[in-house]
């Protein structure tokens, strides 16, 4: 009797290689279902970090202008996808394209001066899209965000995929 508990005891002590394959398998497929909407909220991620960069870089540039009573200037480079601010020559601060790789990235101009009132020399739109734009349209799977510059100097954040009037996101 005693034997009988004892082989009873180990076969409920694990999983048989069947199991393990069959559980292994079971997540495999479900790790194959949600991969494709990972990617897109990866891709999601990188956009809103960019603009979300950019904007609050163009409003530090606009702020650190009214504070100095100069114009302050935020440019574009590498590729749109990094901008720095300066004020007459020296650097303020400086954003490395890190977050923006693997984005296209496309505005109106490079550099939007902010004078000492706050506002901007020109009106701007920064665009922030993944590789294929197509991906943004109304039916499609991604979400992109433009960043506008206005020469009144306002700076908002907003999703040209909105169209509902009176919405705050809308561009």
């Amino acid at each position: 009797m005693l034997h009988l508990l004892a082989m009873t005891w180990r076969r409920e002590q694990g999983f048989t290689l069947l199991e393990l394959l069959v559980g292994i398998g079971i997540i495999a497929f479900l790790l194959l279902m949600v991969m494709p909407s990972i990617q897109v909220a990866l891709l999601d991620t990188k956009i809103r970090a960019s603009a979300q960069a950019y904007y609050d870089g163009a409003q530090q540039a606009r702020s650190e202008a009214l504070r100095r009573n100069t114009d302050v200037t935020i440019t574009l480079d590498d590729a749109n996808q990094g901008w720095s601010i300066a004020s007459g020559g020296p650097l303020i601060a400086i954003k490395a394209p890190e977050s923006a790789s693997r984005l296209s990235v496309t505005a109106t101009t490079k550099d939007v001066t902010f004078n000492g009132l706050g506002n901007a020399s020109a009106a701007n739109t920064v665009k922030f899209m993944p590789g294929d734009s197509s991906q943004c349209l109304a039916s499609g799977p991604q979400r992109c965000l433009q960043v506008q510059v206005s020469q009144g100097g306002q700076v908002r954040l907003c999703d040209p995929s909105i169209t509902t009037d009176g919405d705050n996101r809308k561009c």
